[in-house]
């Protein structure tokens, strides 16, 4: 009887985590920088450009791991291109991230708990806003915490539960390279602190494991290193590990109490339990041995970490929510169990908790109302000028004088090269430069007719000395093909 609950519980919460985070999910285009980038990069997969070398812009790229890329390509090829299957592999991680939420907290402290710990993860906006964005921080998240659940599944004493551990750690780090390191990290001291390191050490499954991990790790590194030597290290490992973590870097400014904001935001209303939650936690941790050791550590180690390293972005903290939604949730149990005798205080609980559920529900929707991005102009003119043939690669020029005017997304809803353009002065923007190269209209212009977004208001400047044909407007940009005169 207790197996068919338990498992009708994960059902249940499959079916709504499901129907909550792939509804609608191809709606909106793609965001400009990291989703469209991600996109792009796993559609040059399926372009053909190659499954072991990552391209963007036909140029090699080595900023993130293969992983999430080349399951996405997977998916493009069997169900096609669209914002959708871009953002699946986010999407589903999410759905399996609330899975495994339960799946901790009722082992550690019972079904209650878990339960209660994944219908918290899925009334939190930040969590629900990632898993539907195209980016690689909910699979990240769930390799994590499904290394997190072995671990304490181990602690029964069965050591083939470190070939899961060391799956999940290897599939990590080859998702987001060095923030997989927050989950080998947790593991490793969890098992200082409870004294099984000297054990798992003596044990062949850990080792076997540990093999296991390499063989997935080390052939995409090593491969990179030996085609790419100082043009790989350089983009994977100075810039993306070593500048990041030690300067601020593409624009991205913040204070060190960034994350306390982010928290407000997007664990609204339950960020009000969390300092009682962990309080609680810490306490029953240090006077005995409490399955609630990895989570705290995932808790520290990742507000901690992030809140020390200079660039700074909300959904750097993604892994911190299913940790919070547990021990939030243990915390209102506990308080539930240890007031058996007054049913009064125990109405309470329940209808503090119901209360704060629906107020969650409703600020998630509110949230996600408020954030609802129409589809831009500029996607509406990409998607005019979208190549015809696979030999149509004709480039399609960005102008916008006042502004930097990122080239990820027409570059994904065009499927032609970008090139940025500017009239007189050259813009100067903190952002990687590698998304904005710069060149100067009239060398473009001068010998050829070419295709170009630009803003309505710049075009009676540029008419005097450059023919423009409008193709078609949605403001406040235009499409056109465009020539310098003789």
């Amino acid at each position: 009887m207790q197996a068919t609950s338990h498992r009708w519980n994960i059902l249940l919460l499959g079916m709504i985590a499901a129907l909550v985070l792939l509804w609608r999910l191809g709606g909106p285009s793609l965001a400009p920088w990291d989703e469209a980038i991600y996109a792009q990069v796993s559609k040059e997969i399926v372009q053909g450009k190659g499954w072991l070398t990552l391209h963007w812009a036909d140029q090699p790229w080595f900023e993130k791991p293969p992983l999430m890329m080349w399951i996405t390509a997977v998916l493009y090829r069997l169900f096609g291109v669209s914002e959708f299957w871009a953002r699946a592999v986010s999407a589903f991680s999410g759905i399996g991230l609330v899975i495994t939420t339960y799946l901790i907290g009722a082992f550690a402290y019972g079904k209650r708990v878990g339960l209660l710990g994944a219908l918290i993860l899925l009334t939190c906006y930040h969590f629900l806003s990632f898993a539907r964005f195209g980016t690689m921080e909910v699979m990240l998240t769930l390799f994590t915490y499904l290394a997190v659940w072995g671990y304490l599944r181990l602690r029964d004493g069965n050591e083939m539960w470190w070939y899961l551990i060391w799956l999940c750690l290897a599939l990590g780090l080859l998702t987001k390279g060095a923030a997989g390191l927050i989950a080998v990290a947790v593991v490793f001291l969890a098992m200082l602190f409870d004294g099984g390191l000297k054990t798992a050490i003596k044990s062949k499954h850990f080792w076997f494991g540990f093999l296991f991990a390499l063989l997935i790790v080390v052939p995409w590194h090593a491969a990179m290193f030996a085609r790419y030597d100082r043009a790989f290290i350089e983009e994977y490992v100075r810039y993306h590990v070593i500048a990041r973590s030690t300067s601020t870097l593409e624009g991205h400014p913040s204070s060190y109490f960034y994350y306390l904001g982010r928290l407000v935001d997007g664990f609204f209303p339950w960020i009000v339990i969390v300092p009682f939650a962990i309080v609680a936690s810490v306490r029953r941790t240090l006077k005995s041995d409490s399955p609630s050791q990895p989570l705290l550590l995932i808790a520290l180690l990742v507000f901690g970490v992030y809140t020390i390293i200079p660039t700074r972005r909300p959904w750097y903290i993604v892994p911190l929510y299913p940790a919070l939604a547990i021990l939030i949730a243990n915390f209102v149990v506990h308080l539930y169990n240890s007031h058996k005798s007054s049913r009064i205080y125990r109405g309470l609980i329940v209808s503090a908790c119901v209360l704060l559920t629906v107020i969650g529900i409703g600020y998630c929707a509110l949230s996600v109302s408020l954030n609802r991005r129409p589809e831009e102009p500029l996607v509406r003119l990409a998607r005019m000028a979208r190549s015809a043939t696979p030999s149509d690669r004709e480039p399609l020029l960005l102008l916008d004088e006042s502004k930097p005017l990122p080239g990820q997304v027409p570059l994904f809803y065009s499927d032609r090269p970008i090139r940025q353009v500017y009239v007189s002065v050259k813009p100067n923007s903190e952002d990687a430069k590698r998304y904005l190269n710069y060149e100067k209209l009239v060398d473009l212009t001068r010998d050829a007719t070419r295709l170009i977004i630009l803003p309505q208001k710049e075009m009676e400047g540029l008419s005097a000395d450059y023919e423009i044909n409008v193709r078609a407007e949605v403001n406040p940009y235009i499409y056109a093909q465009i020539r310098r005169r003789n």
